[in-house]
């Protein structure tokens, strides 16, 4: 039986979609063989997600926390920036730019809107993540007898311990597994731009294989190094459903949910809210026959329903609060219309995809997908499209898309008042590439290629 070592920042039984890819992985590469041992960071949230919970029963899971003068270290410096971060963070107008390359306004993450404060954070954070790799160093340095070693980058945490792996076990495959980009456009600071990159570096050159969840971030990787990359994205597991019945406790109106992070306001409805808002006004969509619902942090909401509100519809928002996965799909199964909302650019080499999207697939519900930035036919937008899956509108494709989009929700809204309900036909064929039992498959062809 051949022996996996898992290092990441989050895996089940956390609450967060990034935690997802990895107990996804190790659940179906575990049924096929495999012995799966998994280092992760040891979290405190107080929701557990209990799907993932049960997927990974039987795995050997070792959890890693900072150091007491670590954390003390965090909290001391959080006293002295949050009082300095805490009013610019929640000032969302005042993140809006002049993108000196292309001489547009465009909103801005936190990091980026104010780059010095951005860049102490970021410092702050990989400090925080080297602190939690010198944590689990006793235990790495007894796993020279695992076949393969499998790191994922979401945080510093799995680089930190992927490397030193590397060096000490050098006969032992490293697989270099990219949830986001290490680099990432409108994320990281110029001032701390050149760390990333050249952990990037490091990664190209000496992972044995690398695995972009996107074809842009695989993109990213030099031509001289193009044939250690595999691009296998992110999926969904239709178990995840079983048992989850949907009660039908709205056929009154047409509910839009939003289940996800707001990034900060970097994923932007507005244009949904625009075209909802003239609907209304021409008389054509009555106000009273929709709802849109927010399933997420309450600081988010308050960023989604300020979208909204600025086209006087921050009263149709309904805020479902903080929920456990396994009530937010009971939640997409209750709606009538899925919204995701990305960001994609060509400065980034394109290829951002939320995972949500991708989750959502497996609701049998049509999905409208809001993408911002300036890249056209985004690999988002492709998949929306290729699935038959919805709408999607890009900001970069604005003189069509706009139509296309206003016309696509008085469809649906004639279609839920006629039927009550939205007509769906996604294509099945290309949907099962999405399930993570094929995705499973391709890992494993990754791993047998290393041999």
């Amino acid at each position: 039986m051949r022996k996996i070592l898992i290092v990441c920042n989050h895996f089940a039984p956390d609450n967060a979609i990034a935690a997802v890819r990895l107990t996804k992985i190790a659940k179906y590469l575990r049924k096929d063989g495999y012995s799966i041992t998994v280092i992760a960071e040891k979290k405190n949230n107080l929701l557990k997600d209990k799907i993932l919970e049960m997927d990974a029963a039987g795995i050997k899971v070792l959890r890693i926390e900072n150091s007491e003068r670590q954390k003390s270290r965090t909290e001391l410096y959080k006293r002295l920036i949050n009082p300095i971060k805490e009013p610019k963070f929640n000032d969302l107008d005042n993140r809006i730019r002049v993108n000196t390359r292309t001489g547009k306004e465009e909103f801005y993450t936190f990091e980026t809107a104010y780059p010095v404060i951005g860049s102490l954070d970021y410092a702050a954070e990989v400090i925080r993540q080297y602190d939690l790799f010198l944590n689990a160093k006793n235990y790495l340095d007894r796993c020279g007898d695992f076949d393969y070693i499998f790191t994922s980058y979401g945080d510093y945490f799995g680089y930190f311990c992927g490397e030193y792996l590397h060096k000490k076990f050098a006969d032992i495959p490293w697989i270099f597994d990219i949830r986001d980009s290490i680099y990432r456009y409108k994320f990281t600071p110029d001032y701390v731009s050149v760390f990333a990159k050249h952990v990037e570096k490091n990664v190209w050159e000496h992972a044995d294989a690398i695995i972009g969840v996107s074809k842009g971030i695989c993109r990213r990787v030099p031509q001289k190094y193009r044939r250690k990359v595999k691009y296998i994205s992110n999926g969904y597991d239709t178990s995840d459903r079983e048992g989850i019945t949907a009660s039908n406790t709205h056929n009154d109106k047409m509910v839009l949910s939003y289940t996800g992070s707001m990034y900060g306001g970097l994923q932007n409805l507005s244009v949904l809210y625009k075209c909802l808002s003239e609907l209304i006004a021409a008389e054509k969509i009555d106000n009273a026959n929709i709802e849109i619902r927010y399933a997420g942090n309450e600081a988010a909401f308050y960023i989604f329903r300020s979208q909204a509100e600025k086209y006087g519809l921050g009263k149709l928002c309904r805020y479902m609060g903080k929920l456990e996965r396994r009530d937010a799909l009971k939640l997409q199964s209750e709606s009538d219309i899925l919204l995701v909302a990305s960001f994609d650019y060509n400065d980034g080499n394109g290829g951002v995809i939320t995972g949500k999207a991708l989750e959502y697939m497996s609701a049998g519900k049509p999905i409208i997908s809001i993408v911002t930035g300036d890249l056209k036919n985004s690999e988002l937008t492709r998949i929306i499209s290729d699935c038959r899956l919805g709408c999607t509108y890009e900001e970069a494709n604005d003189r069509e898309d706009y139509q296309a989009l206003k016309s696509y929700i008085l469809k649906a809204y004639n279609e839920f008042m006629s039927f009550g309900y939205v007509k769906h036909d996604p294509d099945a064929g290309l949907l099962k590439k999405y399930d993570y039992r094929y995705i499973s498959k391709r890992i494993e062809k990754v791993l047998n290629s290393l041999n």
